[in-house]
């Protein structure tokens, strides 16, 4: 059977504080200026720049960005100091030591693992591109918690601190989220931490089926590791979710915007009759808010998150704003603002030194624009 899913499902229960909610959307404020734009010396290799970066990662430091070259199957060391190309980890496609199909997603924050994921399983490499685990997708048979049947892992995920466990989300059917899945790694032990609030993001979510092929348009679910615990966040709810590997504890933090909704509108519809109703719906979805990805400032003990709010339709395009929230270290939301010196969404973007960097394709070189946050 051919399955395509039409929107980026990554991964992500939890202890809900209602209080945040009602929280004043400003507590403080800030400045926020361009401080400069800066190029990352190739070499003489030719870097990775399609997908805006996607399967990249910078270790916690942000002294290195790591980006997955999906045509050299090589991961590029980026030394973010000196703004050059520092190597390339290059990984054999077949044989003991080879990464297998086509790669879906690439976890690494400089430790002594990388996790390269493709659709059947989920390896685990040294920097010497040297396979030492591969944990398979189907069929796999765990200790612990059980895999309920149409449940099923992700491919993808990522590595805790201390790499002992891949840490997925799990989920039911064709695309449906549940929650994190946490497996160690030598032991093969799952356990399933649900996540209720997962599942309700079925009220965004269309798809359709003609019995032989399935296509699905559904939020975003994004899974990261940031200040020693993992964020799930997702696409269509002002909302995050907090999980604390080592004390197996879960927070659920819900947020409140004065600029732009909290939510995206349900689909009346969760099915459609043809693969055109769906593109149409899924156009349709396209023109509504969108939350993206959480980064923290170690610097400044802050978060930052980029949205957008769409503003109108042109011949040409749809016109959007990028709206960026400041969270205190603790989570508290504590600043928002669309009047913003940059006039499109960037979807990659971290913390180095206290600025944002933000990814930019700058003639085809590897490109950043450094934002600067300061409070007043």
């Amino acid at each position: 059977m051919k399955n395509q899913l039409l929107g980026l499902l990554f991964l992500g229960f939890i202890a809900c504080d209602e209080n945040r909610k009602e929280e004043a959307a400003d507590q403080a404020t800030f400045i926020v200026t361009v401080m400069d734009t800066l190029v990352i010396d190739p070499g003489n290799e030719i870097l990775y720049l399609q997908y805006y970066l996607i399967q990249s990662q910078t270790d916690p430091d942000s002294r290195y960005l790591y980006n997955y070259n999906r045509g050299d199957n090589a991961l590029e060391v980026i030394d973010l100091d000196s703004l050059r190309l520092d190597k390339k980890i290059r990984f054999d496609k077949e044989g003991p030591n080879g990464t297998g199909g086509y790669i879906q997603h690439v976890h690494y924050n400089g430790g002594n693992k990388i996790l390269l994921a493709e659709f059947h399983q989920i390896s685990l490499f040294n920097t010497k591109a040297e396979k030492v685990f591969q944990l398979n997708i189907v069929g796999q048979k765990f200790e612990g918690d059980t895999l309920n049947e149409n449940e099923s892992l992700v491919t993808g995920g990522l590595l805790d601190e201390e790499e002992n466990y891949c840490i997925t989300t799990y989920e039911q059917g064709f695309g449906v989220p549940l929650g994190i899945a946490k497996v160690h790694i030598q032991d093969k032990t799952l356990k399933k931490i649900p996540i209720p609030g997962l599942k309700d993001l079925a009220k965004f979510r269309v798809s359709f089926s003609d019995g032989q092929s399935k296509s699905a348009s559904y939020p975003g679910v994004n899974l990261q590791l940031l200040n020693g615990k993992v964020l799930v966040s997702n696409s269509a709810v002002n909302e995050l979710y907090t999980y604390d590997v080592r004390t197996d504890s879960l927070v659920h933090y819900l947020f409140k915007s004065r600029i732009m909704a909290d939510r995206q509108k349900e689909n009346p519809r969760t099915r459609v009759h043809s693969q055109e109703e769906l593109n149409q719906v899924a156009r349709e979805r396209a023109k509504d808010v969108s939350f993206n990805r959480f980064v923290y400032d170690i610097q400044n003990k802050r978060y930052y998150r980029f949205s957008q709010k769409f503003e109108k339709e042109t011949p040409e395009e749809n016109i959007f704003s990028p709206v960026l929230t400041v969270f205190d270290d603790s989570l508290n939301q504590i600043f928002e603002t669309d009047k913003l010196p940059i006039e499109k969404t960037f979807w990659k973007y971290f913390v180095k030194d206290g600025k944002l960097y933000l990814y930019e394709n700058i003639e085809d070189e590897m490109g950043f624009i450094v934002l600067e946050i300061e409070k007043i």
